[in-house]
Parts: structure tokens; C-alpha cells; sequence
């Protein structure tokens, strides 16, 4: 009987002996599978954020930074609100203008993960450098030479036919910095999500008619919707919300 259970016990330890090595064996292998570099893997991501919906693609380079190039497209939507018109130094009139707010943008970003699930991020954003389309009309101020209207201390000229068209814009590129938590730019599963917040920074955007600066008053520091946007823009908030696949 002793000898009975000696037996079953050594049958019994190396069973589980092998088996915990094939275990460790596997698991070994599963992580030696994962392999850090340039197109060793490649994941698409689609985000959601306040730079509008995009796509983007992102491949590793080392384990400790990621690389991602990627599209975004701002929603279209307009806002209205009344400026001040200034006709022979007269400022004491109004008209309704509308701004449209919309642009496409793509960013090129450099994820840094120092520790865990959190990550820093920076890089460029390149495009939609126009934050607001601007446009009006008033048969009152048609054929009034000299007429314009003031957004903060900008002056947007009023053509003969009685209309505003101008345009608010920032630099073109952009830098950007951020940080974040969640799963990597490439998921070592199938599936990640992450969030991160982060700045562009816009540098003063100018205000334009035609293609040109319009010119600037010291004189004057009107309040409305679009003055605002001048003052604010120059670091523009970005909240986003990535889900990524590995494609392989």
C-alpha cells in the first residue's frame, strides 16, 4: 500500500510538473510573440473628440514609444450674432453676421509611455488653419465707402454691395501636447480603448478678408462671439476618446 502511494504521488507531481512547465512554456511564448518595431504591427483607430471624428493608424517603435498619423474632420455649423458697423467714424450701428465653424486636420503624434496604461503624447497638427468663416449683408451700409465692422480690435471691411466676407485663422501646423490612459496606440490583444487630453497651441489667430490681415484698431475692443474666438483660441482644448484594432 505505502509503495501504492509513493507511486501515485510521483505520478501525480510530475503530471503536474509538466504541465506547469507547459504552462510557463506558453506563456513564454505568448510574450515572445509580441514584438516591438516599426511595422511589426499596425492598429487602426477610430476617435471621437473636440477636434472632430477621425480614423488613424499607429505602428510601435520601441516598448516605450508608438507612432501615430491620423485625419480628423470637424462637423460643419454655423453661429450668428450682431456686430458693430462703423460708417464714416460713426460706430453707432449694427448688422448681423454669421460665422461658420468647420475644418479637416491631420496629425502626425509620438505616444510616450513611461509607466503602465499611462502614456504623453506630442507632435504636430497640420491644416484647417481657418477657425471661422465670417460673412453678412445689410442693404443699409451698400455704397457707403469706408464702412467696416469691429471684431475685438479688427477691422473687416464692408464691400460696396453692402458685404462682410472674412475669415478667423491660426498657423497652419501647430504643435501638440497631451497626456493619457487606457490600452496602447497598438493593443497587444485584438481591441484598446484610451482617453487623453491634451493642447494645440494656435499661436494669435488674425482675423482676414480677401486673403489679407485686416487692419487693427487701438481704438476700439468690441464684445461679441467672434472677438471672443480671437481672444480664447490661441491653445485650443483637445478631449478624445480612441478605440484601436490590432490588424496584425
Amino acid at each position: 500500500m505505502r509503495k501504492l502511494f509513493l507511486l501515485a504521488l510521483g505520478l501525480f507531481l510530475c503530471t503536474f510538473a509538466t504541465k506547469a512547465y507547459a504552462q510557463a512554456e506558453g506563456e513564454s511564448y505568448e510574450k515572445e510573440e509580441f514584438k516591438y518595431g516599426v511595422f511589426k504591427h499596425l492598429a487602426v483607430g477610430a476617435h471621437a473628440a473636440t477636434t472632430g471624428f477621425g480614423l488613424d493608424i499607429a505602428t510601435d517603435i520601441t516598448k516605450f514609444l508608438s507612432l501615430r498619423a491620423g485625419l480628423s474632420v470637424m462637423p460643419g455649423f454655423s453661429l450668428t450674432t450682431d456686430v458693430d458697423v462703423n460708417v464714416n467714424g460713426n460706430d453707432n450701428h449694427t448688422m448681423e453676421a454669421k460665422g461658420s465653424i468647420g475644418r479637416t486636420t491631420m496629425e502626425v503624434l509620438l505616444d510616450f509611455y513611461p509607466i503602465g496604461n499611462f502614456f504623453i503624447t506630442g507632435g504636430f497638427s497640420f491644416g484647417g488653419s481657418r477657425i471661422v468663416e465670417i460673412t453678412g449683408h445689410s442693404d443699409e451700409f451698400a455704397g457707403k465707402s469706408g464702412s467696416y465692422i469691429e471684431i475685438g480690435k479688427y477691422q473687416l471691411p464692408v464691400d460696396e454691395n453692402g458685404n462682410i466676407n472674412g475669415e478667423i485663422k491660426v498657423k497652419g501646423v501647430r504643435p501638440y501636447i497631451g497626456f493619457g490612459f487606457g490600452g496602447r496606440a497598438v493593443p497587444k490583444h485584438r481591441l484598446a480603448f484610451r482617453t487623453e487630453l491634451g493642447v494645440q497651441i494656435h499661436g494669435t489667430p488674425k482675423v482676414c478678408s480677401n486673403g489679407h490681415d485686416v487692419k487693427e484698431s487701438v481704438s476700439y475692443d468690441t464684445e461679441d462671439d467672434f472677438s471672443d474666438i480671437v481672444d480664447k483660441l490661441k491653445f485650443y482644448p483637445v478631449l478624445k476618446f480612441r478605440l484601436s484594432g490590432r490588424i496584425f
